[in-house]
């Protein structure tokens, strides 16, 4: 039988096979699968008589002593291949090895690989990768477990039983990420997509189940060659996609080296034997430069005077460029010249600092001096010549997966030569990345905090999961911004921002913090302003101004971090969730304000109240009356709804009014606010056809008040001055009128008083009461720049179909172009009609209001009011 590509054993198998001819096992029956079925789980799940957790361990212990001494043999072949290489765990961690060692052969006893071996040498392989690496125990076991419970009837509580929550947990883990389908990437299905989704969060809590999955991959890329060909160039696709992008991001280079370069194998058969080719053509000259190189090196290096005075090792090696790296360079840069390959020859030096060393300084930041010595000596190599742009500093600015290095470039015969000048704690960095930062801490610290095992990007994976987004964009995204190709970029203070490429300002500024980005009111990328979807390359210096910017909803368009846009999203939210809650509050008072009368004669509350007028005050009124004890509830109830109907129920209930006599109030007011819309639209069809300076008497005819506006003279208005019957603004036309007290008064021209007083001064007995008109003009602009703070009242009047936050959305756009002094609103089952009162600073002002509020989802039409309704004496 075959379980997810392994053979598991059927009764024709021969077990008399001996391990090391390729078969397995001793003759006997297998007990796994009865211990399994009438042991542990049968005593865990007893109906009637329940065993504890602990009761069905000891069972399987003893079971586990009946092996077999054939049994024994085997284990101990394998445990002699693991032994060395896990010393370093000490003793008890050793033994605990030996234990999950013998717990994976009784599991995996009767399965076999498609290559015909005991499957068993499968997890110890892995093992053998996880303690090259110098993982710690608990990720050892969980290599040598990995496969136990997907594979065999092994539980995971079983496992913690064993060996404990940490190995469970990596186990479990691990299990979850080998559950991905073998896919091809140009087109996966949901289900897929979604398979990928739980491998990637599977991976948040703890990073070595990532390093256990790499180690697992790269056994079975070594194995590969027992596939069907279909499958291989699958499994190729997916790990090239993934997993060598996963191995690049932790830094173990060694893995995503070898994974790359299978991967290539497989996918890509006539580009590797070109490559191959190419290589075997100037084999003998690269051989030649790489082992000179080394020679010259090594004998500067021993001869140097201050590094003979120094407890330090120094070690020489030289290599070529990995297969895949090396072609997918060329077909970057389109030339398959391997001269031009920069890289294709280095040298590394490794400086292992003596024991006089570490007690000077911490481990990993010894021998750092001697890294700038070495590379002084390299640059002055006799026969080679520097390239002095090649030099990186690595040491001093580390990639994001934490390699250090000092990387320079040499030209001998016309072939380039890459130096690496690096510590011993660099270069375990540099090979096996976050799979050996746990050997840096202490025990105590790793058994007293997880955190060791999480890294920032980890975490805004489970940040991203938190989003309600498709699987497929989720992988997308993490594939993008996690693995894909990144992009650095200098802060003022030298702070370098690791971004993914194609990221913009936007991106920058949220990386940098959430207020920054929040607060920013323009960029500069060196030195030099530019636009917020500016993309982000190498090397440029980032300057974000921040002060009294606020984000705009075309920051949505330009951010290409999901990151990113989450907070831009979490934003705009909390935006609208508070302009709701205004919308509700807004809402409620405009209608207990409109109908105070009814309510105070038409209430059935006994005792002698005072309509509401702030929030502190409509509190006291909910307990008792409503559902709502929080008026906040309340408000908000009525922000989302935006429903008249609901509206009047609330108010119905809260101070015990008829809701019949609040209806026909409403239907009431609504007819006359739109009778008061339409003629306001007539009055200004009409004003359009005839002379501004008409009598109300008679508009039909054109009269000329020349004779009585103080000689054509035009005085200059006074803003605080203003009519409030008609509420003029600054550009309006206008005319005032100069009272018994001495006082201007500043109205519209179409104003009736202005109206009144230019006909009163024709005739014979004037009537002072409605003052002297004279002819106003506004002050200019220079003198108008002085009092910038000056403001005209008007009010607006939006008739509209009626929706859900429309009130919402029209107070939004209200406050951001004017200041908002009061708002009413009445609706029919429809329609309705929203007011505003405004503070605005001239009349463009109040165009470009009503010009935004015309764009609103469902208004069909937006009036200025000749005066105003809503007005009162508080307001002035």
């Amino acid at each position: 039988a075959e379980i997810d590509g392994t053979l598991i054993a059927d009764s024709s198998y021969n077990y008399n096979t001996d391990v090391e001819s390729g078969g397995c096992f001793a003759p006997e029956v297998n007990k796994w699968t009865t211990l399994m079925t009438d042991g542990t789980n049968a005593a865990l799940h007893r109906p009637g008589k329940e065993m504890t957790l602990e009761e069905g361990i000891e069972i399987l212990y003893n079971d586990l002593k009946d092996l077999s001494s054939h049994d024994y043999d085997n284990i101990e072949r394998y445990w002699d291949k693991l032994l060395p290489t896990v010393s370093y765990l000490g003793t008890s961690n050793a033994a605990k090895v030996k234990q999950a060692l013998r717990v994976a052969y009784r599991a995996h006893r009767s399965q076999m690989r498609k290559s015909g071996e005991p499957f068993i040498i499968h997890p110890v392989e892995v093992a053998l990768l996880l303690s090259g690496m110098q993982m710690d125990a608990e990720t050892v076991m969980a290599g040598l477990l990995h496969d136990t419970v997907e594979d065999t009837d092994l539980t995971f509580e079983q496992v913690e039983g064993m060996f404990g929550l940490e190995v469970r947990n990596i186990v479990e883990g691990e299990t979850k990420v080998s559950k991905l389908p073998k896919l091809a990437f140009a087109d996966y299905a949901d289900e897929q997509a979604e398979n990928l989704r739980q491998m990637f969060i599977a991976m948040t809590d703890d990073y070595r189940i990532i390093i256990v999955k790499l180690a697992d991959r790269l056994h079975n890329m070594r194995t590969l060659r027992f596939m069907k060909p279909e499958k291989q160039k699958k499994i190729s696709r997916e790990t090239l996609d993934i997993f060598a992008p996963l191995a690049h991001r932790m830094g173990i280079w060694q893995v995503k080296s070898e994974l790359e370069d299978i991967s290539f194998m497989y996918l890509y058969p006539q580009e590797y034997k070109k490559v191959n080719s190419i290589l075997n053509e100037r084999r003998n000259k690269i051989e030649d430069t790489l082992e000179h190189s080394v020679r010259v090196l090594k004998e500067t290096l021993r001869s140097d005077r201050t590094l003979l005075g120094q407890d330090v090792e120094i070690e020489v090696v030289g290599r070529t460029k990995e297969m895949y790296s090396l072609w997918h360079k060329m077909e970057m840069k389109h030339d398959r010249n391997l001269d031009h390959i920069a890289d294709l020859v280095a040298l590394r030096v490794i400086l292992t600092p003596g024991d006089s060393f570490v007690q000077e300084q911490q481990a990993a930041d010894s021998g750092v001096w001697l890294c700038y010595h070495v590379l002084g000596l390299v640059q002055h190599l006799p026969n080679f010549t520097p390239m002095p742009t090649r030099v990186k500093d690595y040491i001093s600015f580390p990639k994001p997966n934490g390699y250090q290095s000092l990387h320079t470039a040499l030209m001998y015969k016309g072939q380039s030569v890459e130096v690496q000048i690096r510590t011993a704690h660099m270069h375990t960095v540099a090979e096996y990345g976050m799979a050996s930062h746990w050997a840096y801490h202490d025990e105590k610290k790793r058994s007293s905090s997880m955190d060791l095992y999480n890294t920032p990007w980890l975490s805004s994976i489970k940040e991203w999961q938190q989003e309600a987004v498709g699987s497929r964009d989720f992988v997308d995204c993490v594939r993008r911004e996690l693995l894909g190709k990144r992009v650095f970029v200098f802060l003022r203070n030298g702070k370098i921002l690791n971004l993914a490429r194609g990221t913009t300002a936007v991106d920058a500024a949220f990386q940098i913090h959430s207020e920054v980005g929040l607060n920013m009111h323009g960029v500069e990328i060196n030195g030099k302003p530019v636009p917020f979807d500016y993309e982000l390359h190498n090397g440029d210096v980032v300057s974000i101004l921040t002060g009294e910017g606020k984000p705009s909803t075309k920051w949505m368009r330009y951010a290409k971090s999901r990151s990113t846009r989450s907070k831009l999203r979490a934003y705009f939210r909390s935006q609208q969730n508070e302009s709701v809650l205004k919308s509700g509050e807004m809402l409620f008072f405009d209608y207990l304000s409109n109908h105070r009368n009814e309510i105070l004669e038409s209430s059935y509350i006994e005792y002698p109240f005072e309509v509401p007028t702030t929030v502190d005050e409509l509190q006291t009124f909910l307990p008792g009356s409503s559902r709502y004890d929080d008026v906040t509830d309340l408000l908000n109830d009525i922000g989302q709804s935006q429903s008249g109907d609901f509206l009047r129920q609330k108010v119905s209930k809260i101070f015990m009014v008829p809701a019949s006599a609040l209806q026909e109030c409403d239907e009431s007011r609504f007819a006359n606010i739109t009778r008061t819309v339409y003629a306001s639209q007539l009055d200004s069809i009409s004003l359009n056809g005839v002379n501004e300076y008409n009598s109300e008497t008679d508009i039909s005819t054109n009269v000329s008040y020349s004779d009585v506006l103080n000689g054509g003279q035009a005085e200059i208005a006074d803003s605080e001055s203003v009519c409030y019957h008609c509420l003029p603004v600054r550009g309006d036309a206008i005319l005032g009128t100069i009272h018994r007290d001495g006082s201007t008064l500043v109205h519209r021209k179409e104003c009736s008083w202005v109206q009144k007083a230019l006909n009163s001064a024709r005739l014979p007995s004037r009537n002072d009461s409605v003052g002297e008109p004279v002819k106003l003009a506004w002050p200019d602009d220079n003198a108008w720049e002085e009092n910038a703070s000056e403001s005209f009242l008007t009010e607006v009047i939006i008739m509209a179909v009626d929706r859900k936050l429309l009130l919402a959305d029209c107070s939004v756009i209200a406050s951001k172009n004017s200041e908002i002094l009061k708002t009413g609103s009445s609706s029919s089952n429809e329609h309705c009609i929203l007011e505003f009162l405004v503070r605005v600073k001239d009349l463009d002002e109040l165009q470009n209001l009503m010009d935004k509020l015309r764009e609103v989802n469902s208004v069909m039409s937006v009036e200025r009011r000749f005066g105003s309704e809503l007005l009162d004496e508080s307001d002035l």
